[in-house]
């Protein structure tokens, strides 16, 4: 006989392990179902270890949070000060510098994941999520399904099943989906199908809430970005103020234009080498143009654009010798546009829940956002199973 999960939670990022540990600590007993497509835990907030050697790691996607000073909310006050108290997460305080389109630095920044208070995880942001998720799981109530990518949805007789694309069926009671792929057109292409999951699952018309959030997540666009992750060779360090375990150059909109990175994040390994995360955006033609031709030009074009901005404002004094170079694509990196009102999060009459940066909450579109939307779905949901 089949199992029948209490509750089925789709995505394993930071929004469903946000969901998940406040519901367990608000005393919810339900046997849960994590289903990631992934081989592992943290969604954009993932953490890459290197195929070299499995001890280097870099944060690849969302490699911090912030809270902007003027935001005022006890619960998320609350879970911030529990993971601090739990050393998961620390201040990034100092370790971020802004730069104008002349490359002058600047403390202040007014980059929307940066202002406020700045945090990243005390290990990595991986382990974060995954700490987190099993924060009050002490009676083992969590089954994961990694690699397991959803491709179809189906509600009858008040249960959802849902199926992978090699035919692995997961039964239960309530659905939660912290990932919006599922509700969006884009997932035709993504996940080979002939409808959108949740529109084949529940027919137009039968529910208006159901079809308003198909609608309205259809209107949302996406930021892609392209992320190279960069390890150089051994003995290498940035110089004065900029000789840290982890540093965060974000450049401005005006910058951005002149250099094509986002921005740059170092992260020291165990080992005296560097780890370096080059994010790009809106480069998409350049990057594919050179890919195409060579993905050692490619490869030699941003090690140079590096180098130079390095050298140049006097952060290193010598070139970096690179010992390996990856890019990483994001198929849809950052939500921008109407973002989806709250009061669609929790659809009762069909068992089904939705978290994620992509509601209109604050910090829409960024960590926040997304840790933000688990904790408000979390209190829904108590309320209402």
């Amino acid at each position: 006989m089949q199992n029948i999960y209490d509750l089925v939670v789709i995505g394993g990022g930071i929004s469903s392990s946000t969901f998940i540990t406040n519901i367990l600590k608000k005393g919810f007993k339900g046997k849960i179902a994590v289903v990631e497509a992934g081989r592992g835990l943290g969604g954009r907030c993932s953490t890459r270890y290197s195929y070299k050697n499995k001890k280097l790691a870099l944060n690849h996607g969302c490699p911090n949070f912030n809270v902007k000073y003027s935001l005022k909310n006890s619960y998320l006050n609350d879970f911030i000060s529990e993971l601090i108290d739990k050393n998961l997460i620390r201040s990034l305080e100092n370790s971020c510098f802004e730069l104008d389109e002349n490359y002058k630095l600047s403390k202040i920044l007014n980059n929307n994941f940066y202002f406020g208070n700045v945090y990243t995880s005390t290990f990595n942001m991986s382990k974060l999520v995954e700490s987190l998720i099993n924060l009050y799981n002490t009676k083992n109530q969590i089954d994961f399904y990694f690699e397991t990518l959803i491709v179809k949805l189906n509600f009858n007789s008040e249960l959802w099943t849902i199926v992978s694309n090699k035919n692995k069926k997961i039964v239960g009671k309530f659905l939660v989906s912290s990932s919006n792929l599922l509700l969006h057109k884009r997932s035709l292409d993504i996940l080979n199908v002939r409808e959108i999951p949740l529109r084949e699952a529940i027919n137009k018309k039968n529910n208006i809430k159901i079809d308003e959030i198909i609608k309205l997540t259809n209107k949302q666009k996406y930021i892609k970005r392209s992320n190279f992750l960069i390890y150089t060779k051994k003995n290498y360090y940035l110089e004065g103020i900029f000789d840290r375990d982890i540093i965060h150059f974000i450049f401005n909109e005006k910058a951005q234009r002149e250099i094509g990175f986002e921005r740059i994040i170092f992260q020291k390994q165990f080992d005296t080498s560097l780890g370096i995360v080059v994010h790009t955006k809106d480069m998409e033609s350049i990057l594919d143009n050179y890919e195409r031709e060579d993905k050692v030009i490619l490869y030699q074009f941003i090690s140079n654009k590096l180098n130079n901005f390095l050298i140049k404002n006097h952060i290193t004094f010598k070139n970096l010798l690179l010992d390996d170079i990856s890019r990483m694509n994001w198929r849809a990196s950052q939500p921008i546009g109407e973002g989806i009102p709250e009061r669609l999060q929790l659809c009762e009459e069909y068992n089904i829940g939705f978290c994620g940066d992509w509601f209109q909450i604050e910090g829409y579109g960024s960590v926040l956002g997304a840790i933000f939307s688990g904790l408000k779905l979390s209190n829904k949901f108590i309320k209402f199973y």
